[in-house]
Order: C-alpha cells, then structure tokens, then sequence
C-alpha cells in the first residue's frame, strides 16, 4: 500500500478514536498490521484498547497472539494494556509473569518507597488490586487500595470510586481495618459507597445497620433507574433478611429476580442457588440429579472465576460437591481442605449413602487418628471436624473429646502458636465440655490456652485480627463461667489496649467486670437486665433443653459420655430394674405346674396333635399335601407282619365268575 493511504489511515485512527469509535479503531488497526506501518507497536497499542473498551478480552488475546513479532519488539508500550487483558480473563500465570517484569519488589517494600516512584506504578496498581481481589487475595488488594486512598491528595483517581474499591476486600474480610483504617468515610450521595458497607457491616454480622443502608441505597439506584445495580442491592437484601429470619421477605425479593433475569446468567444462578437454600432436601427422598439439573450446574462451572469473585466461586462450588458427594459420584481432590476432606471421606466409606453412620464414624475415627499422628498441617482439620460430626451423631461423645485434644495437644507441641485451626478446635472442645460436663476437662483447657496467651504481650502488638480477639473474648468469659473472674479479668485489661477491641468490640458488661472492686467476686444480678426481655417458655416449647447441675445431667446424657463410675451405678440400677420387672412377671404367671411340650420345636404342621382345617381338605389336589392320618397309613414300618407259623397254604386261584 502506498505511503499516502498509510498517513490517511493513521489520520483516520486518531479521530476514530477522539470519537471513541471503537469498532472502526479496531479495523483500521488491523488494516495497518496487515499491510505494514511505520509504527506498528501504536496501531497494536490502538487496537487493543479497542477491544478492551468493547469486552473482548479473548479476540485481543489472540491479535497478540497474531502479532507475536510486534509484541516482542514494541513490548514496553503494551504492558498496560496486556496486564489488563490477562486480568480479565484471569490467565494467571501470564499476569504474574508480566506483572513480576514490571514490580520486582514485594507488597512491603513497594508501598514503603517514595510516594513519587509509585505513582509512576499507579495503574499497574489498580489492575493488580483487582486482580489480588478476582483470586482471593484480599490483603495485597486492600493494602493497596488503602495507599492509593490516602495518597490521592491530587485527585487523580476518582474520591468515590476509590472509597468503593477500598471496603470491597473488606467484605469477605472485614478484620484487615483493624491494622489499616479506612481513609474515606460514607457518602450518603452514593448508592455505590452505601452498598459495599453494607456488605461490611453483613461480614461484621452487623446485619440490621447492614439492611439500613442497603434500603438507602435501593432507594437511590431505583431514582437513578439503573437496572443492573438494582438486581444487585435486591440479591443481597434477599441475603440480609435471610440471615435475620425473614424468610418470606427474602423468597420475595428472589422470586422477583428470577422472574426479570435471563435464564443461565451470572445472577440468575446466584438468586436460584440462594432460593433452594431455603429448601430442606433429603438424601435419600430427593432426585439430585434433578436437583443439580434445576441449578444449572453446567453453566456455572462454564462461568467459572472470570465472572464470579473468589469467594462466590467458592461457595458455590462447595454446593455443588456436596450434592456430588450425596449422589455418589466421586469428588476429586483439588487445593481447597473441602475437596480434599470429602475425597478422603469417599475413599474411606463404601457407600455414604447406605452405609450406617456408626460404621462411617469408626472408620474415619481411625483414619483421622493417624492423620493427626502424622501431621496438624493441610486438611487434617477438615478430616478431623467431620469425624467429631458424625461421632456426635452417634454419641460418641468420648471418642469426640479425645480426637479434639490429640489435635490440640499435637498442635501445641508442633506449632506453640494460636493458629487458625487451633482456635476451631478449642471452640469445638468447650462446646463438647458443656454437653457431656466436664468442667475440670475445661479448666484445664483454659489453662493450655492462656499459656499461649501469656507468652504474647498484647500491649505491644500492633497487628491482630478480628477472630483473635473475638476468641480471647470468648476465653475470657469461659473463665467466668468457672467463677474465676480474676483470670478473665487479666484477659479483659489486656485486650483493651488494642484500638480496634476497645473501639469496636467493648461493651458495657466488660466494662462492669473491669470496674469490679473486688476480684474475687462478681455481682451476677447486675447484669440481670440481660435475660430479662427472654420468653423461657417459648424457648423450652420450642425443643431447648433447660440446663441443670452435673448429676442430673449425668443421667440423660448417653452412656458413652459418663466416667467409668457412673457406668457401673446405672448398670447396677439397671439390672435391678430387670430382676423387679421378672418378679412381677413370676408373679402373675404359674409357670410350675404346667407341663412342656415334646414337639415345642417341631412347625405345626409336623406336630401330632396338627389337624387341618376342613377348607385345606376340600383344596388338596392330586399330588397335594396329605393330612397326619394319611401319612401314617402309608408307612410300612407300621404295618403289622404276617404269621408264619400257622402252615402253608397253598394258593387257590379263583376262577372267572
């Protein structure tokens, strides 16, 4: 092509693009990488942010593809662009490549440098927040939204788009403020800021300030008539009356969904898998064939990550193994601990469906035992937390406690730190105490555990999490459970020299337990007010069990949770109320006197003393069943035998008459 048509080509793709003709951008790029440019690397760079700009993530994926030689030469230029691309369309591996050309230094070091070599990064930085976020990574994405908001002092970035990028981590993992504050506060203006802390405020189980916002923002998408973020505020409304027991509010709004929404869409299968959440379904009564049919599971995994956040993708793929598991199809083991516990779970059990959890507990009870004896580390928890569930179906409760303490004291001795696992099987072993009523089995949990504490000074630390403090919380009232409201007072003073416990997790009754005067006790009745608004009758008619003191409870409990001498007292008891129950029967029965009969072990019908109804008789057909007498008449060893000695006689042969 001559040099004159390729000067009105490129003329022609710098208005095009003014316009943001993004289709005619694309082919008038591809016209000059096909007949050959001057600048070749800015006719690529146009072209790819034309169909950036038209969602077509795949097409400009295979125009690189196309034009390798270009890419290789004019690389430097297209970084951005190929950044984002590989983000949308969460190619991994070829992001972190790119990524790791670009920034060489970790998230640490990178946001500790002066603001004016980062800000030269500022856009790699945004696709790499929303990257981190796509794939679960919520802490590098949220370190990095919170420097950018606070170093926007220019503007460059939009406040209010910032201010929603920075709380969307915080929805699957509100406990990061803790270390980084959130820099912009609420607009009420935006509909967009409103939304993302009310999904804050649900992962906070915050959830009726949650539904608070939430309706604000409704109201003022519907005034902006923007139907897309309307289904959005109306599926997580759903979910927020869902989780406050509002159930008839919450099938409403998602009936309405599912009647507006196109069949087979992203939302369409979050609101359908939401629906049949409120559903109480049965292995064995239900088709979950048919099930996993009406929730389109097919589609859903062709939607995959690109169009689902890590932690939707997450929990509907949780859904969906579990119906696998129940259908009797394989799981296969992936990175999750979920897939690689139920995996293990269909290896141990032959059948999951039919086979009596009493022997599914004693099989997974043995393999979790040599887990742990092996290892604390990967899915061990997982094989362990589904062991403790099916012993407690069983009541095993005995077996239940001693698989908990050998993680437990596996885990200490291993690892001398208040891991994440280590924290659910402390919980899981408290609620185990209460059940059976171990209360020295607690204190001396109580007192394992707060040697981990102690060895932490919590003046000094800077850094937590939400979980954490929530559990030492949880320690601390344990202790008062005890009447040892010295040790939990320790605790208290402690954790409220971390901002975020005293700011946000203090209340009035810690408050109360650290102004008592008197260490030794605690005035129960001033926190009366607690249970006074509490309906016990509603609670009790309702299946709760009232609680009594340990030797009351002894008695209900099952036999698996009572010590060795209370085994032997109700085995006692027992066999005394078996020797009472046969006297009375001796009693009112004259068993001495009456005489037993010979043929008790015969059927019926051999008995001598059989006869047969006079129907059966009129039945009998040739080759039929015979009565008594006629068998006895047919056995020769009853006949009687002729006499011989009489003499012979000899046979006269009648003749015809």
């Amino acid at each position: 092509m001559a040099t004159g048509s390729l000067t009105d080509l490129l003329s022609q793709l710098n208005v095009q693009s003014t316009h943001n003709e993004h289709s005619q951008v694309e082919e008038t790029s591809i016209q000059l990488l096909e007949n050959g440019c001057t600048n070749p690397g800015m006719a690529l760079k146009y072209c790819l942010i034309a169909l950036i700009q038209q969602d077509k993530y795949n097409k400009a994926l295979s125009v690189l593809n196309k034009y390798k030689a270009v890419d290789t030469k004019y690389g430097n230029q297209l970084k951005m662009e190929k950044l984002y691309i590989y983000y949308k369309l969460n190619n991994v591996t070829k992001f972190e490549k790119l990524y790791s050309s670009i920034v060489t230094d970790d998230i640490d070091t990178l946001l500790s440098k002066p603001e004016g070599q980062i800000e030269k990064l500022r856009g790699v930085l945004h696709v790499r927040a929303q990257f981190c976020y796509k794939n679960g990574q919520n802490d590098e994405s949220y370190r990095i939204y919170n420097y950018l908001a606070s170093h926007n002092s220019t503007e460059v970035d939009n406040t209010t788009e910032l201010a929603c990028n920075e709380r969307v981590p915080l929805t699957v993992e509100p406990n990061m403020m803790i270390n980084y504050p959130l820099i912009n506060e609420i607009s009420e203006d935006s509909y967009d800021i409103l939304f993302n802390e009310a999904i804050v405020l649900a992962a906070q189980d915050k959830y009726k300030e949650s539904l608070g916002l939430l309706e604000k923002s409704y109201n003022i998408a519907k005034a902006s008539d923007y139907q897309d973020d309307i289904n959005t505020i109306e599926l997580q409304l759903s979910y927020v009356h869902q989780l406050l027991g509002n159930t008839a509010d919450s099938k409403e709004y998602l009936n309405n969904l599912l009647k507006r929404l196109e069949s087979g869409s992203q939302m369409h299968i979050l609101a359908k898998n939401n629906l049949i959440a409120f559903q109480d379904f049965s292995k064995y009564k239900d088709n979950i064939n048919l099930l996993m049919r009406e929730l389109n599971i097919e589609k859903q995994n062709g939607l995959n990550i690109q169009s689902f956040t890590h932690d939707q993708w997450t929990k509907l793929n949780s859904n969906a193994m579990f119906l696998k598991l129940f259908n009797n199809v394989a799981v296969q083991p992936h990175l999750t601990r979920l897939s690689r516990t139920l995996h293990n779970y269909t290896k141990i059990v032959d059948n999951i469906n039919l086979e009596p959890y009493q022997t599914q507990s004693k099989k997974l009870y043995h393999f979790a035992t040599k887990a742990v004896n092996s290892s604390t580390e990967g899915s061990t928890i997982g094989a362990v937390l589904l062991t403790v569930q099916l012993l407690t179906v069983e009541n095993e409760w005995d077996n239940a406690i001693r698989l908990s303490e050998l993680f437990f004291n596996k885990s200490i001795t291993s690892n001398n730190e208040l891991t994440d696992d280590l924290i659910t099987i402390v919980y899981v072993l408290f609620e185990l105490y209460n059940h059976v009523g171990r209360t020295h089995s607690k204190s001396l949990l109580l007192k394992k555990t707060n040697e981990l504490f102690n060895s932490k000074d919590f003046s000094k630390i800077t850094k937590s999490s939400i979980n954490k403090l929530n559990f030492w919380k949880h320690i601390a009232f344990q202790y008062l459970t005890l009447s040892k409201s010295t040790d939990g007072r320790k605790i208290f003073k402690q954790l409220i020299n971390v901002k975020y416990f005293k700011d946000h997790l203090m209340d009035e009754n810690i408050q109360q337990i650290l102004n008592e005067n008197n260490e030794d006790s605690f005035d129960f009745a001033s926190v009366s007010n607690l249970v006074a608004s509490v309906d016990v009758p509603a609670l009790i008619s309702s299946g709760i069990t009232p609680l009594g003191n340990n030797s009351n409870r002894s008695q209900t409990v099952a036999a698996g949770s009572i010590n060795r001498v209370m085994k032997k007292k109700l085995a006692a008891r027992k066999e005394k109320k078996k020797q009472a129950k046969l006297q009375k029967f001796l009693a009112t029965h004259d068993v001495t006197n009456k005489s037993v009969d010979l043929e008790r072990w015969l059927p019926l019908k051999d008995r001598s003393t059989y006869r047969p109804k006079k129907k059966q008789l009129a039945k009998q057909t040739q080759g039929g069943a015979m009565n008594k007498q006629t068998e006895q008449a047919l056995d020769i060893s009853k006949k009687q035998k002729k006499n011989t000695n009489t003499g012979s006689k000899k046979k006269v042969k009648k003749g015809r008459k």
